[in-house]
């Protein structure tokens, strides 16, 4: 009897066993589902197939997300203050297959470009695979750890960097005096620590003189003279560095005592820890982009 008993335990064990596995197994297919439907970088809006020899995908407390390359991988990693989980990477030369980064060998440094850096960084699946990869375009071999490693080292040239790329090439556009903000239609180039602008999906962009206008013209585009109402990549302040930063991407601390042009501002930081402190010091919450509202904004 006390035979039977201990096999039942023992086989009970093992069912329960299984059970955690198969769930945390389905649970990991889910998050890499829902990071797989993302079109465009969380973190730095371009179009994720248009660098798909690049792309990463991996989860953190904040959810699951598909990122362009490497560089945005650190780059959220920082901003949240969080470690990326379950990182996977597209194979460099077969990019719609993507295996465990961790297993993945990466050509840090080759002739062949990466994305967002000047330093590629680019994953094979074996060591054959890489070492014929570099007998041809050059480069070291590495592990994740190393070609985070080099990104993470990078990041406080990159950002500057990539900045200038992005107006010298028009995807962001400061603001001029003929500028009108299309909810209140004051002059958004007045306020250069406040001003927002976004694109919409047929390209028009827009500029606004406040958050607080940003996201009113956001509940309602064609209100206010869009035609479509899909919103593309938006573009604000962050409140420390003064610099541009991808708007869907940033902390925004709401209801503090500092307002803007518009009275009740929606504050926004590149990083968590500076708006966390920040609400510390003024009042309000953090949060991101996809939870703000007009009304929010303007709540006492």
């Amino acid at each position: 009897m006390k035979m039977m008993r201990t096999c039942f335990l023992a086989y009970a064990g093992l069912i329960a066993l299984l059970i955690l596995v198969a769930g945390s197994a389905t649970a990991q297919t889910h998050q890499h589902a829902e990071a797989s439907k993302l079109t465009t970088c969380p973190n730095c809006g371009m179009v994720l197939k248009e660098w798909a020899h690049t792309n990463h995908e991996f989860t953190n407390p904040e959810g699951s997300f598909r990122t362009c390359s490497i560089h945005c991988v650190t780059d959220m990693s920082q901003k949240s203050v969080t470690q990326a989980k379950e990182v996977r990477v597209a194979l460099h030369l077969q990019p719609e297959k993507m295996i465990p980064a961790e297993t993945a060998v990466y050509v840090i440094g080759s002739k062949d470009p990466g994305t967002m850096t000047q330093v590629s960084k680019l994953a094979f699946e074996s060591k054959d695979a890489a070492e014929k990869f570099m007998a041809e375009k050059g480069g070291k071999p590495g592990s994740f750890a190393d070609a985070l490693a080099v990104a993470t080292q990078e990041l406080p040239k990159a950002k500057p960097m990539i900045q200038t790329n992005r107006k010298n090439k028009g995807k962001i556009v400061d603001p001029v005096d003929q500028d009108r903000c299309p909810v209140c239609n004051m002059v958004p180039a007045r306020y250069p620590n406040f001003n927002a602008q976004l694109i919409m999906a047929d390209k028009k962009r827009f500029h606004f003189c406040s958050t607080q206008c940003l996201f009113e013209f956001m509940q309602e585009p064609p209100k206010h003279g869009a035609s479509t109402g899909d919103v593309g990549d938006v573009w604000l302040h962050d409140h420390v560095s003064g610099r541009y930063i991808f708007g869907k991407n940033a902390y925004y601390v709401v209801g503090s005592k500092v307002h803007g042009p518009m009275g009740p501002e929606a504050i926004a930081f590149d990083l968590k820890s500076e708006a966390t402190d920040f609400a510390k010091a003024n009042g309000g919450q953090v949060f991101k982009f996809g939870k703000i509202t007009p009304a929010a904004i303007k709540a006492k």
